[in-house]
């Protein structure tokens, strides 16, 4: 591997590259748009399921692999499905895409999502010149709650940077929640405690019966502890009534529950794992 040597590096989003082709073709510069792709150390395209079905685009699109792949040089190219499921994709295309390596990208974990946070509210105190801070607790809601996509959730914190500026400290809980309420209801489904219960019981191997019994033993009480964790970050209900839906139990222990849950994930990876897997299957 050689060091201390520039590399070319070229990315574009396949609309990118049908834009820039459809022009090179109709400003007879079909060559140079060629020779700036073909003369590239590494080619980045993101996106590349959007040529499906544009047959001038797949047939430039795939010369220009063969020639940089023939060349020794790289190519990265990203899509929202598998090669496989590119149906619409020219075989030949379609071919080599999936005779190179195929990487699955999974969705960013809890902790993931909240170190990408911490990283965007420190690229926005660089651009707007105010001090990188924001309540842990704030920024805890919107990892647990934006899980769809780093897009969302790097929308979410833009949002509150837009309403309250560059002093997020201030920034109580509450107040996040109400900011962005509208940007949460159009995207979550209505979940009830009932519905938690069953899904971490399924997912832990117990009974529902079991999240409102008295059993303490710990196979039961972390399982309870975590459905009471879950039905305070997606549902509106108060912790009184969350404590009369698992048993009848003291709004003080639905209390403690969810400050233990929210102690031991940041210690226990399984445990932040399991949380993750089930606020996806509930929020469907």
């Amino acid at each position: 591997m050689q060091t201390g040597v520039e590399k070319k590096v070229v990315y574009l989003t396949a609309e990118r590259f049908t834009s820039s082709f459809v022009r090179a073709i109709q400003d007879r510069q079909t060559s140079a748009f060629k020779d700036e792709l073909r003369d590239a150390d590494l080619l980045l395209i993101d996106d590349v399921h959007f040529v499906a079905g544009k047959q001038s685009t797949q047939e430039e699109l795939f010369h220009t692999l063969i020639a940089l792949v023939e060349d020794g040089r790289r190519v990265v190219m990203t899509a929202d499905r598998s090669p496989s499921e590119l149906v619409d994709m020219e075989p030949r295309l379609r071919s080599h895409l999936q005779a190179g390596l195929v990487c699955g990208i999974e969705p960013a974990d809890h902790n993931l999502r909240l170190g990408i946070l911490e990283r965007k509210l420190a690229t926005l105190a660089d651009q707007g010149g105010f001090a990188p801070s924001a309540r842990m607790e704030v920024l805890q809601f919107m990892a647990d709650r934006f899980t769809d996509s780093v897009r969302e959730l790097e929308g979410a914190l833009n949002t509150l940077v837009a309403r309250v500026g560059g002093d997020l400290a201030r920034l109580s809980l509450d107040e996040a929640q109400a900011i962005l309420r509208p940007h949460l209801s159009c995207t979550e489904k209505r979940v009830t405690v009932d519905t938690i219960q069953k899904v971490v019981a399924e997912h832990y191997g117990l009974k529902q019966a079991d999240m409102i019994s008295e059993r303490r033993a710990r196979a039961v009480a972390r399982p309870r502890q975590a459905a009471m964790w879950i039905a305070k970050q997606i549902t509106t209900r108060s912790l009184p009534d969350i404590g009369r839906r698992f048993g009848g139990r003291d709004h003080t222990t639905v209390l403690h529950a969810v400050r233990r849950i929210d102690s031991l994930r940041a210690e226990d990876p399984a445990l932040a794992r399991d949380l993750d897997i089930l606020l996806r299957k509930l929020r469907g």
